[in-house]
């Protein structure tokens, strides 16, 4: 799949052109502020296929300090520019402001060299895949939901299985699960129905004060997977903020009322809870365990440090992704140049997404940005400084912890794991840090 960078200000728009874009045209899109974020993208990318951005930011010259670059170093990238641009016309398409989706498209789609028939071809069906993990903690639907059966090589036949006025429980949900099945499929139409129907089951479960500590966790990674998925296909909108807040106030929760480490990790296996979420919950634990030694630690801290788990991998898409922690691993990794930049900036783009939830503080733009040692979010550090904030310390010590924990190919009890940390993080406050998880807690 191509890559095009987008550089839009109005986030109406900007879902607009995203969407089409993806849709019609087939390009994977990747938002950026301004000319330095989709120039530094560039230097790790550089066979980004097309640029798409405003002709000014504010008062910066975004177009032509981004065209400059290009032609200094002879990249071959494409760009449409969305406005008044006379010292560029002769180089580049310029549109006319307003610019349509359809003549965008349109551009678009002749720069990646995409036919019409391919772009009938990318239209959506009639009906769209939902995870079984959204039918979990729901008793019914708000619309007819089916399976897809395919008939040929590209042929499917979509078969009713439950109807809007069916009762269920996860029990039936999981015998069609044992079966193999990974999804049902939702009518276009019903589909943000659908959605917005489970996110307010969530939420309204979630507040329970009577949910028992399995249930708690159990709900909770449901949510969390959920928030992740939404992330990844339209961004963060309200409802999606609103079940994700939902969600950190349920794992606060349950990190202080959590059993033994041993005992959760077993729980967590056992009930086949997602890579991601045993990650989050995992390490909003051990954040909890350490900064209860501090004495500077204050109770806003965890709710802090368990946003910041819960968000911090939200933009990845695989749970290899996840495991790492270090630009070693990273070389070492066998991803695509997509996935690669994924990982790199995954970092600042958790603190963009941030820029659309109202409770993210500065606090917490800080402890993300700086979640892998950089002060700029891009790459991991291997010994961090003590420039960070305290709190991103314990989030690094921590992560890092978890990730090896969770690891089937490294060590697995803390005797062998906090000798690993211990020769990394070589500065001071890491030090202590690794001697504070030295003490009894599992």
């Amino acid at each position: 799949m191509s890559q095009t960078i987008l550089i839009e200000t109005n986030d109406d728009l900007k879902k607009i052109y995203s969407l089409n874009l993806n849709t019609f045209v087939g390009t994977d899109v990747i938002y950026r502020q301004n000319a330095d974020d989709a120039l530094a993208l560039l230097r790790i990318l550089p066979q980004v296929s097309l640029i798409i951005t405003e002709a000014r930011v504010g008062e910066e010259e975004t177009a032509q300090k981004i065209h400059q670059y290009i032609k200094q170093e002879a990249l071959n990238t494409n760009m449409i520019v969305m406005g008044d641009c006379p010292g560029l016309a002769r180089e580049v398409v310029c549109l006319k402001e307003p610019v349509s989706w359809e003549s965008l498209i349109r551009q678009a789609a002749s720069h990646l060299g995409v036919t019409i028939q391919d772009s009938i071809n990318r239209v959506k069906p009639d009906y769209l895949p939902v995870g079984l993990y959204y039918f979990y903690d729901i008793q019914r639907t708000p619309c007819d939901v089916y399976i897809r059966i395919k008939k040929g090589p590209s042929d499917y036949q979509y078969v009713k299985r439950i109807h809007s006025k069916d009762v269920f429980d996860k029990t039936v949900i999981k015998k069609y699960e044992d079966q193999g099945l990974k999804e049902f499929y939702i009518p276009k139409d019903y589909i943000q129905y659908f959605t917005t129907f489970v996110t307010n089951n969530l939420v309204a479960k979630l507040e329970q004060d009577d949910l028992s500590l399995e249930e708690r966790i159990l709900t909770t990674a449901n949510a969390h997977d959920i928030v992740r998925d939404t992330i990844q296909q339209i961004g963060l909108d309200q409802a999606t903020i609103d079940l994700a807040d939902a969600a950190i106030n349920s794992m606060v929760k349950s990190v202080q009322n959590s059993p033994e480490v041993a005992n959760l990790l077993k729980f967590l296996f056992s009930n086949k809870v997602s890579y991601a979420y045993q990650h989050c919950h995992l390490l909003a634990l051990m954040c909890h365990y350490v900064l209860s030694k501090q004495t500077w630690y204050k109770t806003e801290h965890l709710q802090i440090l368990s946003f910041v788990s819960f968000f911090s991998d939200v933009t990845l898409k695989s749970h290899q992704q996840m495991q790492i922690s270090s630009m070693r691993e990273f070389a070492e990794s066998n991803f695509t140049d997509e996935e690669r930049q994924q990982v790199m900036t995954h970092a600042l783009d958790a603190v963009k997404l941030m820029d659309h939830h109202p409770d993210a503080d500065d606090y917490i733009k800080t402890v993300l940005i700086q979640s892998h040692g950089k002060m700029d979010g891009i790459g991991f550090e291997d010994d961090p400084s003590e420039e960070l904030h305290p709190l991103s310390r314990v989030f690094i010590i921590s992560d890092c912890f978890v990730k090896i924990l969770l690891n089937p190919a490294l060590p697995s009890t803390k005797k062998d794991i906090l000798p690993i940390l211990a020769a990394r993080f070589t500065n001071p406050s890491y030090q202590k840090i690794i001697k504070v998880l030295e003490q009894k807690f599992v």
